[in-house]
């Protein structure tokens, strides 16, 4: 009958034989600590690759297909320099009462009107950039025409608490035109500088004007 009953003890354990050291696994090897003069050298690597890569987009330029030959680009920058010229000349820089503003904008508007007539007078040679400084020349239309708009609306709003903004045209409802119009100026870059739009302060009509030179 003893030999019918089953063995129910547990099986005896198993072990891992050791190893020399005494160890079943060998300790993990301490990791490496890095040289100081490891990070220099790739501080030096970094530093050269930037200053690489601004020193060939300043003397090479930009390779996007709307940059402009020479000479329709020096026209544009000519327009755009005479337009901030004429912009400084203007009185009343920093003006404060409505009316004041108002026709402060609309003199600011007359030169630029003249500045894009200018635009009007530039044909660039490929039909690529061709294309862009006309898209580019319509943005600007359609900047001043927003200012022009917000000069009526203030006219309008004297005497009254209307609120009165600048409504900037948009790209997809979200982007300002004025972004994509720097960003040709850049794609020209630096021959097209004068013609950013914060260096005429297109998109100031309140409070005072600061012409100065823009290099982005």
């Amino acid at each position: 009958m003893d030999d019918e009953l089953q063995d129910t003890s547990s099986p005896e354990p198993t072990f891992e034989r050791p190893h020399r050291n005494g160890s079943a696994h060998p300790p993990e090897p301490p990791p490496r600590k890095h040289a100081p003069w490891e990070f220099l050298i790739l501080s030096l690597l970094v530093a050269i690759l930037c200053i690489g890569i601004i020193l060939g987009w300043t003397l090479v330029g930009s390779k996007s297909p709307e940059r402009l030959d020479d000479a329709s680009a020096a026209a544009l920058a000519t327009a755009c320099t005479k337009a901030q010229t004429a912009l400084k000349a203007l009185p009343n820089p920093s003006p404060v009462q409505g009316a004041d503003r108002v026709a402060r904008v609309r003199a600011e508007n007359a030169v630029f009107d003249t500045m894009l007539q200018q635009f009007a007078s530039v044909h660039p040679t490929g039909s690529t950039p061709a294309a862009a400084v006309k898209g580019w020349t319509t943005d600007w239309e359609h900047m001043v025409t927003a200012r022009a708009v917000y000069a009526d609306d203030l006219e309008r709003a004297a005497g009254t608490d209307t609120k009165v903004r600048l409504i900037y045209p948009a790209t997809n409802a979200i982007k300002p035109v004025t972004n994509l119009m720097d960003d040709f100026v850049r794609e020209n870059h630096p021959r097209l500088d004068a013609c950013f739009t914060e260096g005429l302060q297109l998109e100031v009509v309140e409070g005072p004007r600061d012409y100065k030179q823009v290099t982005k």
